[in-house]
């Protein structure tokens, strides 16, 4: 009886673990999280701001910040999204990608946050990465329509197509 037990609890924990680590792919419900911005207020998919709202979330390493600065700009630019009702943007800061110290690494967020808007969330401990089987170490871009199903996902620096391919996403779900 315990060897049976002891089988079964192994192939739980295995399945467990894969799930947990699954990538997230277009068409997937993403699953959700609670994460803390830099003044300590907790965040998740359900949040006022995030509720019923199409949203690009960015992962970025502290070190691949400036990465996708582009892709930000483009959005910020861009007057077919709408901000005030239905689509917003979140940062997602992988603070355990970097040696950087962590108070430089929240006056970056904070300069960040200025310029686009968005609020920046702080996983300190591989949340995202662990939930939505992202990368470490790099700048993922990721869009969640109002039901939290994924419809983009890219991984890295999004070249001059992915950009438009982005917003096109976003606008077409921003009004489903």
């Amino acid at each position: 009886m315990k060897k049976y037990v002891s089988a079964v609890f192994i192939v739980l924990t295995c399945l467990a673990f894969t799930a947990w680590s699954a990538e997230l792919k277009v068409g997937d419900k993403a699953p959700g999280f609670s994460l803390k911005d830099s003044l300590g207020k907790v965040y998740t998919l359900d949040s006022p701001e995030y509720k019923g709202r199409v949203m690009s979330i960015f992962y970025v390493s502290p070190d691949e910040k400036d990465l996708n600065n582009h892709v930000e700009d483009a959005l910020l630019k861009d007057e077919g999204l709408d901000r005030k009702n239905s689509y917003k943007g979140l940062g997602i800061t992988n603070l355990k990608a970097s040696n950087m110290p962590n108070f430089i690494i929240k006056s970056v967020i904070k300069s960040k946050q200025e310029k686009t808007g968005a609020v920046i969330l702080l996983d300190y401990d591989y949340t995202i990465l662990n939930l939505w089987g992202l990368k470490n170490n790099s700048s993922d871009v990721v869009v969640l329509d109002k039901e939290r199903i994924c419809r983009y996902v890219y991984k890295g620096k999004l070249p001059a197509e992915e950009v438009t391919k982005l917003i096109n996403v976003i606008k077409e779900y921003q009004v489903k």
